[in-house]
Parts: structure tokens; sequence; C-alpha cells
């Protein structure tokens, strides 16, 4: 079990968010035998980052920016096999793999309190502003936000873990500007109601894509998903729904394709993912984000300039709970002492050469923190691992997660559906929704 420690001759720790990353964070940073005392805020009034729903948009209570994205009917689009903090396995949901977000919300609430981990969070607390001090402390300034009053706390060390999903892209369209009817992004997306009788377009064929354009479609006159993915062109879709090219430009009542062809519609969704944003970092931190890419990150996940600064999850497109307690652990051994790191120079040098090796490779920019299904996915975990001499993760669950991902993009409609069962490192078994069998499988490296 896992506890708060409050002995002053313990490294004090801050954690910023309490999402998944956040708790997987804090219980390894809080375990009974650390070094560490931990402190973690938490700007709601419950953990769980982006699986809590709320019926807020935009802006919370307390004139905040609103953190989650979760709509009504969300469900996992990855196994519970990849969804799983160490030391707490899934009990009691027999061989189902996809889950209502609300079970995911109870999950990580479950976690939470079996390493008695609510007792180290600071909940409705702001994270305002935090400043490097003293060469190797941080200054974060924090506001109780119930009581409306400000605080100041000093840490030998800080992880950062707000999540990827909070801040959205908006892509910049012509003709947005004049536009009759309404845009919104995903963030903003709560349940299909709003949209009954109307013309939706939705651009962007990612699992919130998908699942927004097959859910308005229930009570829409007609949907459009404007993506170019040719394997989506094969998915069962209802006849009020149809697949249209990118966007050339908007117009007062509608959109013009790039093939030339126009639609009337009354709502523009983007489903156009989102962007890293740190607010409360001050200029002093070192961290800049320019075209979606972190600057200054060692490993994608070490502050350069300032190696006692972690962040939590950066990768995206990945195995995303292993990688949150992968990533808690390599930085709690380099706090301890236990990892031999590299100068800056070094440190810029490696991080300068992966970013010309990918851009090499015809990866753009923006993408430089995604993984997804490349050979860059499995190259992440064994530079890290061989980094921090921690063992490597199964090769398993990078399969399982392009396994089910490629699973999405054929049977929209059924992969969830689907049933994974790993048997050991290199191999799982999978019943697909729509076979009589399983199937087993074995981990193959994927190249770009």
């Amino acid at each position: 079990m896992s506890f708060c420690i409050e002995e002053t001759s313990k490294k004090s720790v801050g954690i910023i968010g309490c999402g998944a990353s956040g708790l997987a964070a804090l219980k390894n940073f809080a375990t009974e035998d650390s070094q560490f005392k931990c402190v973690a805020f938490e700007q709601t009034e419950t953990i769980g980052g982006t699986w809590v729903y709320t019926d807020d948009i935009d802006i919370d209570q307390y004139g905040l920016p609103v953190h989650s994205s979760m709509y009504k009917s969300l469900r996992t689009n990855l196994p519970k096999e990849i969804m799983e903090l160490s030391g707490f396995p899934h009990k009691d949901v027999g061989d189902a793999c996809y889950f209502p977000a609300a079970y995911i919300r109870k999950y990580l609430n479950d976690f939470t309190d079996h390493f008695n981990l609510r007792q180290c969070i600071k909940f409705c607390h702001h994270v305002e502003k935090v400043s490097p001090i003293n060469n190797n402390q941080w200054e974060v300034n924090v506001i109780n936000l119930k009581q409306n009053k400000k605080e100041t706390h000093i840490f030998d060390a800080l992880v950062v873990c707000v999540g990827n999903y909070s801040n959205p892209a908006i892509p910049d369209i012509t003709g947005s500007d004049i536009f009759h009817g309404k845009i919104m992004h995903s963030h903003s997306y709560r349940d299909a109601d709003p949209f009954k009788d109307k013309s939706v377009l939705v651009i962007g064929c990612g699992a919130s894509g998908l699942d927004i354009s097959f859910g308005t479609s229930k009570v829409a006159k007609k949907v459009f998903l404007s993506h170019h993915n040719p394997k989506l062109l094969k998915l069962k879709i209802p006849s009020n729904y149809f697949h249209k090219t990118d966007i050339k430009e908007i117009v007062e009542d509608g959109v013009i394709f790039k093939d030339g062809s126009y639609e009337q519609v009354d709502t523009i969704i983007y489903c156009t993912g989102y962007t890293y944003k740190y607010p409360f970092l001050s200029s002093e931190c070192g961290i800049t984000v320019e075209n979606n890419v972190i600057k200054n990150l060692f490993k994608h996940m070490i502050n350069i300039e300032y190696p006692t600064m972690g962040f939590i999850g950066v990768p995206r497109n990945t195995t995303g709970f292993y990688l949150f307690d992968l990533q808690s652990r390599i930085f709690k051994k380099i706090l301890e002492g236990r990892v031999k790191m590299p100068s800056k120079e070094e440190m810029l040098e490696d991080s300068h050469k992966e970013i010309e090796a990918r851009l090499a490779s015809g990866q753009r920019l923006k993408d430089l923190h995604a993984l997804g299904r490349t050979k860059w996915a499995m190259e992440y975990y064994t530079s890290v691992t061989k980094f921090a001499n921690v063992e490597h993760p199964p090769p398993v669950l990078l399969q399982i997660y392009f396994d089910g991902l490629e699973r999405l993009s054929e049977d929209f409609l059924n992969f969830r559906g689907d049933k994974y069962q790993i048997i050991d490192r290199e191999h799982y078994k999978v019943q697909y929704y729509d076979k009589n069998e399983p199937i087993t499988k074995k981990q193959i490296l994927y190249a770009l």
C-alpha cells in the first residue's frame, strides 16, 4: 500500500494533475519505502481527468477552462489489456475488453483508494504559476478555488501530468469567419441531441470523429465526414451518412470540398485533435511549444534545462496507461540518483538527432510526439528503457494497440466486441467480433 510521508528529511515532489498519468506518478512516488513526500494538485473536485464527464462546456464554475473532453456516449477505444496501471488489474469484467467511460473513472477511483493516494491530493487547487528557484527547486503558486486563497509551495522536483486532450487544435480554414451556422470542436461536444434534424459536417476521422459522426447520424438529417483515409470507405454506414474529401473553403451556408463538391450544413464539428499547452509554466522554466512540439524535452519527458521537472504522458497514440507507469518509474529512478544523466549538451544532441531522423523519414513536424503504428513506437520504448536500465515493456502490448487501431477503422460498429487475451510477452489471443474461433498472434515490428 502507498501513503504520503511528511518527514522533512525526504525530498518533496509536486504533481500537477490527477488524471491517469498523475495517479500513476503519485502511486510510484508515494510508495512506503519512497525517498519522497508528495503533494498532488487537482483543479477539479475529483480524480480522473479527461475520464470525468461534466455538463460544463469551455468554462467551469470558477471561470477556468474545462479540462475534460468527455461526451456521454464515449466508450473506450483501446482494449483493457493496455489500459491497466501496475499493481491493479481489472477485476470482475469477464472477457469484455471495451467499456463505457464511467467504468474507467471507477477503475481510477478504486486504484486511488487501494493505494491510499487521496490523502496526498489537494482538490480544487489550480496551479497558476511555476518558476525555478535556487537552481534546483520549484516555486508553485496555487489558488485554493473553494477558499479563493493563494498558496505558495516549494518542491525539490515537479511532475507535470496535465494530459493531452484539453486544448483543442482548431484548423485555419478559409471562410470560417463568414459561416452563418455553428462551428465547434469535439472538446465541447457532449451528446447528439442538439443536432436533431440538422446537417452536420464532422472534420477528422480519429476515434472521436467516428464516434461523433456515427452518434449524430442517429438524430441528424445528414452527416458528412471529411477525411482522407481510404480504409474508412469500406465502413458500413447509415443512409444519411456521407464521406467527403478534405475542405477547400467554408462559405456562408456550407462547405466547398477539394473535389469541387458543395454541401449545405448547419454545424461544423472539428474533430482535429489537441495541442500541448502549459500556461502555468513561466518562461524561466525553459519549456515552449511550437507547432505542437514541446521544446527542450529529453526522451519526451525530461526538462533539459532543469532535469528535476518531468512530464508524464507526452507521447500520444501509444499504450497510454502503461506508458504513464513506465515514465513515472523512470523519472523516480532519475531523482533517486540511480540513473546517470547526460550533460545538457548531450541531451540536446540526442533530441536533435531524433527529430532529424523522424523528419527525414517523412513524419510531419507536428507529429513528433506521436508514436502510433510506426517503428518509432518500439524504438522509443527501447531507447528509454535502455537509458534508465529498466525492463522493456512486453512487446505484445504495442501489437495489441496496433491491432485495436486496425479493427477500429475496419469495423467501427463492432470492434468493441473483440476480445483479447495476453498469453506471454510476445503472444496474445484475439476473438474478433465476427469470427467463430480465436486467433493466436505474435508481436511483430512495424516500419514506417
